[in-house]
């Protein structure tokens, strides 16, 4: 007998309907929990599940009718059981004393970190409450080379100031003659280094003139309290020597802006000896210096004065990485270039070479060439193999005297960058006078 389509639509909608209520299509088995598609349809219409399967095959034959599949939905995986945790293995119990000194530990990370956190805003604080400065200074500018109107290249001045020790005294009876100091010679040394840079610059100068000037602070501009001898024999505290300084500082740069067209960047390091804490501290060590106060003071004078020509910067890292010529230089006081000490007959020269191969590395590591690395700290004015060494402002000490260390006269380094050379000049600029020891006398005899 011929299935009449009407029928046919009737039979395939019974199937559509079974689909949408989650039987599953043929060929698709859910085991004894879901009857299929065809036997709820069947059920439903009171026919045989076979007859069925007949009858939607004829439908499909003779009037292109047929089941939509695609309304069956996969019914979701059931939940499965997690699996039961392992045995965890017995466990000694923990001693109270361990516990007490974790627990110790974790106080002091945390009172070191507020710590840190409360200098970083005391310190942006004071800038701008008291000095009515931004709130940290840029990083050090960059000079690329150029040419003068001649076609010649033009050189950068780089005049590095280290280990003043603004307020301490030297003894001349004490140094068997030697060497003295005191805040009036570090005055007169003062104006002679800045006076001697004017000189090196114009009269001894050759060439086209000078195209910037980098001034850079580095480190041990004041002597501090750190140690009970300096407390007991400074002629100046720490406040008063700041103060002080910086008006020879200022004093110092008014004479390079009237000698000079070009600009004039400070960059401003801190030392060991400028610190606030009695002991050295790793975190805040830019914040905690007497050094940068001393730079922030001449920063706010030049800003109240409105000076375009003068930019200051002061990396809290404590080292100031600068582009000069395109050569890389890294400028650090000189105490945490991890070496130290002297060695034998070859004195500092063999712990600084290697302190400053240290840092190289360091910023290798980092993707990052340094060609040279200016520093200070050790007193001595020395050329190596990665860089350059300053001398002091002070010259001998008693300390170094007690210590047979090698008396080197007071001296400042004056540098000058080419873009092809490198370092192109080297003076070495000595401050003494004999009047204020027999170091400075030389050797001729009248």
């Amino acid at each position: 007998m011929k299935l009449p389509k009407k029928e046919a639509r009737r039979r395939v909608a019974a199937v559509n309907a079974a689909l949408r209520a989650g039987a599953p299509p043929p060929g698709v088995s859910l085991g004894s929990r879901k009857p299929g598609a065809f036997r709820v349809a069947a059920e439903k219409l009171g026919v045989d599940p076979q007859s069925l399967r007949d009858s939607i095959a004829t439908a499909d034959r003779l009037y292109d009718l047929k089941p939509d599949w695609s309304l069956y939905k996969s019914p979701p995986p059931p939940p499965q059981k997690p699996a039961p945790a392992p045995e965890k293995p017995s466990e000694a119990p923990v001693e109270p004393l361990t516990l007490r000194r974790i627990a110790d530990q974790l106080t002091r990370e945390k009172n070191l970190r507020a710590s840190a956190e409360r200098a970083a805003v005391s310190g942006a604080a004071l800038r701008e409450g008291v000095f009515k400065l931004a709130a940290m200074p840029p990083t050090p500018l960059a000079w690329a080379p150029d040419k003068s109107p001649e076609g010649k290249h033009r050189e950068a001045i780089v005049l590095p100031i280290s280990d003043v020790h603004m307020g301490e005294v030297i003894d001349l009876d004490q140094m068997g003659g030697r060497n003295s100091y005191n805040r009036s010679i570090a005055a007169r040394r003062l104006e002679r280094l800045f006076q001697s840079a004017v000189k090196l610059g114009t009269t001894h100068w050759e060439g086209p003139a000078p195209a910037v000037i980098y001034v850079v602070l580095l480190g041990d501009l004041i002597t501090g309290e750190i140690h009970d001898e300096l407390a007991k024999t400074n002629d100046l505290l720490s406040i008063p020597a700041v103060r002080e300084l910086s008006g020879l500082l200022i004093s110092g740069l008014d004479l390079l802006l009237k000698s000079f067209s070009c600009e004039i960047r400070v960059v401003a390091l801190p030392g060991n000896h400028g610190r606030t804490t009695r002991k050295p501290e790793a975190k805040g060590h830019a914040i905690n210096s007497y050094d940068t106060l001393v730079a922030w003071q001449i920063e706010s004078w030049y800003r109240a004065k409105g000076e375009k020509r003068l930019s200051f910067s002061a990396p809290l890292s404590g080292d100031a990485l600068i582009s000069i010529c395109g050569w890389n230089v890294l400028f650090t006081h000189g105490n945490n270039i991890g070496s130290r000490g002297g060695m034998g007959m070859v004195g500092p020269a063999a712990t600084i070479s290697r302190g400053m191969q240290r840092v190289i590395q360091d910023y290798a590591a980092i993707g990052t060439v340094i060609d040279y690395v200016v520093t200070g700290h050790f007193h001595t004015p020395i050329e190596l193999e990665y860089g350059f060494c300053n001398g002091s402002v002070p010259g001998p000490s008693e300390y170094s005297m007690q210590g047979r260390m090698r008396s080197h006269p007071a001296s400042q380094w004056f540098l000058t960058f080419h873009p092809v050379r490198g370092v192109a000049r080297r003076w070495k600029i000595y401050l003494g006078r004999p009047e204020e020891g027999s170091i400075y006398q030389g050797r001729a005899q009248a």
